[in-house]
Formats: C-alpha cells, sequence, structure tokens
C-alpha cells in the first residue's frame, strides 16, 4: 500500500516540478549575465528533481508489482519509464503551448 502512495505522490510531484518549469522558463528574459545564471541555476535544479522522479517512479512501480528479477521486471521498469517519461512530456508541451498562447496578443 504503500508502494502505491509514493507512487501516486511522485507522479503528482512530478507534475507540479514541470509546471514550476514552466512557470520559471516564461518569466522575463534576465538582462544581465548574473541574472541569467541564477535563471539557468534554477532550472537545473529543477532538472534534478525531474530526473531523480524519473527513477524514483519506475522503481515504485516495480515495488508494487512484486520486485521480480526476470524479465516482466524489467518490461515493468521500462514501460513504467516510458509512460513516465511521456506523461513529463506530455504535460510540458501542452502546458507551455498554452501559456505561449495565452502571451500571443490577438488582433
Amino acid at each position: 500500500m504503500m508502494h502505491l502512495v509514493l507512487l501516486v505522490l511522485g507522479l503528482f510531484v512530478l507534475l507540479v516540478i514541470v509546471r514550476t518549469m514552466v512557470t520559471v522558463e516564461l518569466r522575463q528574459k534576465p538582462s544581465y549575465i548574473e541574472n541569467e545564471d541564477k535563471h539557468h541555476a534554477i532550472l537545473l535544479l529543477w532538472g534534478v528533481g525531474i530526473i531523480f522522479l524519473l527513477l524514483f517512479i519506475p522503481y515504485q512501480a516495480w515495488q508494487l508489482e512484486g520486485s521480480s528479477r526476470d524479465w516482466d521486471g524489467a518490461l515493468i521498469l521500462g514501460s513504467s519509464l516510458m509512460g513516465s517519461v511521456l506523461i513529463c512530456l506530455g504535460f510540458y508541451c501542452a502546458l507551455k503551448g498554452k501559456r505561449l498562447k495565452a502571451r500571443v496578443p490577438t488582433t
């Protein structure tokens, strides 16, 4: 039961981090080099969280399914990793596209 809670919590935190990254990316572009370095450092820190969660979510799915060390365990790990990446990229593209459309002035 705990693995299910951690899996759902990991997916939720992944989506929150992706949303935060889109917000940070779409802020005003920094004008000074020091501000640009801070901007990239913030994005890098959020990226480390995403990489951790992209490894944590398949592990929790593997634990939830019984920790098999055979080919079915590899299948579970691989498919949950691909699913996590697709969810992450799909949410990123949808959210960034939505926010970019909102910024475009209408005539």
